[in-house]
């Protein structure tokens, strides 16, 4: 944390040059100072991503369903959640796959789906996510319109109800924008982990 002095300490000249000059030193040392304003608590999250690189045509490594959630009790929508969370998305029946449909609302050069982003009580902070294609260049986008965004923020309160929504989770929907077919991942970022999700991508 970088400091600042409140005040400026002043020291002059006297008869005892070498007191004078101790006194300085101890008077500056003691000075009070105040903390600079911390840094945006986002830019905490903005860790280096961690995608892993695919060849063209290798096998997608899709994270399979988390086994230790009783999924049926929470049945938020879209669920299961794949990953190792504590933030899940929800890709519904064909869990490792996203069925993604081209906007023609717009310009028709990006297709999207609504994911269910899960996010359980055992994790109250704020979320970050980025994303990319594994095995080509493409990115991975959220929400938007003509141009998606390169990053998905959930905050700390932010949710959505449904019937049967744990005490403490939360949950939130987006928009999951590609250009391309392909292997895709996902980057999740919380204060206390950084988790990768992966799947595929398909454009009808």
């Amino acid at each position: 944390m970088r400091l600042k002095p409140s005040g400026l300490v002043r020291c002059s000249s006297g008869v005892a040059r070498v007191m004078a000059g101790f006194a300085c030193a101890l008077l500056a040392a003691l000075a009070v100072v105040q903390p600079i304003a911390g840094s945006d608590s986002w830019a905490k999250l903005q860790r280096p991503l961690h995608l892993p690189r695919l060849a063209r045509g290798a096998r997608c490594p899709v994270s399979p369903v988390d086994r230790r959630v009783d999924w049926k009790r929470i049945e938020f929508p879209g669920s299961p959640g794949i990953g190792r969370g504590p933030v899940y998305p929800g890709l519904g029946y064909h869990r490792g796959r996203l069925d993604a449909v081209p906007d023609r609302q717009y310009d028709g050069r990006w297709a999207g789906q609504k994911v269910f982003w899960y996010v359980a009580s055992s994790y109250p902070g704020p979320v970050l996510l980025r994303g990319r294609r594994l095995d080509g260049p493409q990115l991975l986008g959220f929400n938007g319109r003509k141009q998606p965004a390169t990053e998905l923020r959930i905050e700390r309160d932010d949710t959505v109800s449904w019937q049967g929504q744990p005490a403490g989770s939360r949950g939130i929907p987006s928009g999951v924008r590609a250009r391309a077919d392909g292997c895709y991942g996902v980057q999740i970022d919380g204060t206390t982990f950084s988790r990768v999700v992966v799947f595929n991508v398909e454009i009808a």
